[in-house]
């Protein structure tokens, strides 16, 4: 039974379980919701230690949020949608005091139906994208 060595670098923004190396550095995939109504709510909250982690939101590459204090009370703003594609970015604009930039994010649609939820764990200017069709 060995223990595994656990060790954060910052510079390469990387993460180091034993052998396995997790690269925070990377845009992330949140998943994509079909949806028919006319917006969703968007939650969000610092799922870890609420250190000041910043985010600013853009829909099809227009900012629509441009700054968010992640706190560990959850808060939430509607999205209105637009029909076809609305590709919802989520951009670390920050990592805090303690990196990386954290997050819990739930997506209600218009109707109060959970549609939607996830974790990130990102670097400064990484994202983490929900891509929202509207049929």
């Amino acid at each position: 039974n060995r223990q595994e060595e656990i060790s954060i670098d910052l510079q390469e923004e990387k993460i180091v379980y034993g052998n396995n190396e997790l690269k925070f550095k990377v845009d992330q995939f949140l998943g994509e919701i079909r949806n028919d109504g006319e917006y969703v709510n968007i939650i969000l909250r610092d799922h870890e230690y609420p250190d000041g982690d910043l985010i600013k939101v853009e829909v099809n590459e227009n900012i629509v949020m441009p700054a968010i204090l992640l706190t560990e009370k959850a808060k939430g703003f509607k999205l209105d949608l637009k029909s076809g594609f609305n590709v919802v970015d989520f951009v670390a604009l920050n990592q805090g005091s303690s990196g990386p930039n954290t997050a819990e994010i739930i997506v209600y649609d218009d109707q109060g139906k959970l549609v939607g939820t996830n974790r990130w764990n990102l670097a400064t200017g990484v994202k983490a994208t929900y891509i929202i069709y509207k049929n």
